[in-house]
Order: C-alpha cells, then sequence, then structure tokens
C-alpha cells in the first residue's frame, strides 16, 4: 500500500510547512486525519451492508476476496481433489485405444506412396 518511512514523513511536513506555513500545518493536518477517519467509516458501512444484503452465509466475507484472482484461486483450490485423479482416468480410458490402434496399424501397415483419398 502506501511505503511510508520517518524520512518520507519528515520530507512531507517539511514541504507542507514550507508551502503552506507553519500556523496552516495543524489545521490540515487535522483535515486530512478527518477525512481518513471518514474514508474507513464509508468502506467499513458498505461492507457490512453488502454482508448484511448477501445474507448470513456470506458474514465472513472479506473485500479482497472478491478480487478476481482471488475467486479462481479459491475454485481451483477447492477442485484441486476432484482433478488429481482425473489425468489417470483420462490415460486408462485412452489406453485401450492406443493398444487397438497399434495392432491395426501392426496388422494392416499402410500402402507406400502418396496417400489415396477415397470416395464417400
Amino acid at each position: 500500500m502506501l511505503d511510508l518511512s520517518l524520512v518520507k514523513i519528515a520530507v512531507l511536513m517539511a514541504l507542507a510547512v514550507i508551502i503552506f506555513g507553519p500556523e496552516k500545518v495543524p489545521a490540515l493536518i487535522a483535515d486530512a486525519m478527518r477525512l481518513l477517519r471518514n474514508l474507513q467509516a464509508f468502506a467499513r458501512t458498505g461492507t457490512d451492508e453488502l454482508k448484511q444484503s448477501l445474507g448470513p452465509e456470506f458474514a465472513d466475507l472479506r473485500p479482497q476476496d472478491l478480487h478476481p484472482k482471488a475467486l479462481v484461486a479459491r475454485a481451483l483450490t477447492a477442485a484441486a481433489p476432484e482433478l488429481s485423479g482425473l489425468g489417470d482416468e483420462i490415460r486408462e480410458s485412452v489406453q485401450p485405444l492406443q493398444e487397438q490402434l497399434r495392432h491395426d496399424l501392426a496388422a494392416d501397415p499402410p500402402a507406400p506412396g502418396p496417400v489415396a483419398s477415397k470416395n464417400l
């Protein structure tokens, strides 16, 4: 989010004193803090209203859970146990077809030369 170290805050304070003057800086800081508190309250209220409108099954909903990457990650994590055996099932179902194809090719090798097209 914001990466403000003590040095950066001191530089910002010095710039504020130079630009606005020492008598206006405390009022500006108070206004900024009030704005920040209002924004936090607004976000909290919006989140609470969203949870309330979605119902009790979404009581533990967090706004960061609604990010598309989080939704995809959660869906893949939930589906991982179901998908783990899918590769083995596919291999098992394809194996008889591969064996049949090998058998057919060994019994009837293709004719040398260009492939002739058949009229259907």
